[in-house]
């Protein structure tokens, strides 16, 4: 094998193997949003619930607890946090299947029929993915980038690098 032809193919691979990479840290955080904003609306509805039931405020009190614990547990039942979490899950669990395919070859003795199928493998897995948040994904690669040694680029800025993404589908 040519010194070009194996910078090739290495390049491929390390195009899968940061991919992946990526893909699993995403879904990961992903998971961790998720299961802190179904875990914080069951512990703030029973705060409210415990505080209206008391009936040691005034009615104007115990309206607001009401309000909270149906508009918070509406929107865990309506955008399933809970599911989104556990989807998460499977998903990170899939790019970790396909990290752990790639180490198990190793680094010197992969060939181009193999990085083909773990590309085929990563479409597969990303065909049925929901739409990602553009900054934590952004987040996402250059953890996944440097974890593996690399240098890049920075696009966001400071705020939006270190501002808690909120709006996560």
């Amino acid at each position: 094998m040519t010194d070009e032809n194996h910078d090739y193919l290495w390049n491929r691979r390390h195009e899968v193997k940061v991919r992946a990479l990526t893909n699993r840290i995403y879904y990961q955080e992903r998971q961790c949003i998720f299961e802190w904003r179904e875990g914080f609306i069951k512990a703030a509805s029973i705060l409210a619930g415990s505080i209206a039931f008391a009936k040691v405020t005034n009615p104007e009190i115990i309206q607001w607890c009401a309000a909270f614990i149906t508009a918070s547990t509406t929107a865990s039942l309506v955008f399933g946090y809970g599911n989104k979490a556990r989807d998460s899950v499977k998903r990170s669990a899939e790019w970790a299947q396909l990290e752990r395919d790639i180490d198990l070859i190793g680094e010197r003795d992969f060939t181009e029929q193999q990085i083909n199928q773990w590309l085929a493998t990563a479409n597969d897995i990303e065909a049925g993915e929901p739409a990602a948040h553009h900054i934590l994904f952004e987040r996402c690669y250059e953890r996944a980038v440097e974890a593996l040694g690399g240098k890049v680029e920075i696009k966001l800025n400071i705020f939006t690098r270190y501002f808690p993404p909120i709006l996560v589908p």
